[in-house]
């Protein structure tokens, strides 16, 4: 068994869940992601939260194996109804994982550069969690 890399705040407020990703992830990083996302959801009944808001602005890449597992997270997120992703601090790379993830749903995938600018078009959000703040 290997250690867990990557760290990850979780915050929700119906509708939406917050999650910021920093440094690199391994499998292991992705699969306690994925199951502390799934007690947190397990507190909310099926439709109440249907958009995330995904940080990626200090998130270092990952393993191919840990790519699986993200595939399994997002699968979740399908399932349990979501109608948007947001994605802050894209670059090439991540555009490129991103639109290949989710090329075959119908949820809505936003991006943007920086928190700035998602607050610029979310300014409601400001404070929803800590790293969501100028």
């Amino acid at each position: 068994m290997f250690t867990v890399h990557g760290q990850w705040q979780i915050d929700i407020t119906p509708p939406n869940v917050f999650v910021n990703l920093v440094g690199a992830f391994n499998c292991e990083g992705m699969k306690a992601l994925e199951r502390e996302a799934r007690r947190k959801w397990l507190d909310y009944e099926r439709g109440q939260i249907y958009c995330a808001v995904i940080n990626l602005s200090e998130f270092e890449m990952t393993t191919m194996d840990s790519i699986d597992a993200l595939k399994d997270y997002f699968s979740d997120m399908e399932q349990r109804g979501y109608r948007r992703i947001d994605y802050i601090g894209i670059d090439a790379l991540s555009r490129k994982i991103i639109s290949e993830l989710w090329s075959q749903s119908d949820i809505k995938v936003q991006l943007y550069l920086d928190v700035a600018s998602y607050l610029s078009q979310h300014p409601n959000h400001r404070g929803a969690a800590k790293w969501l703040s100028d």
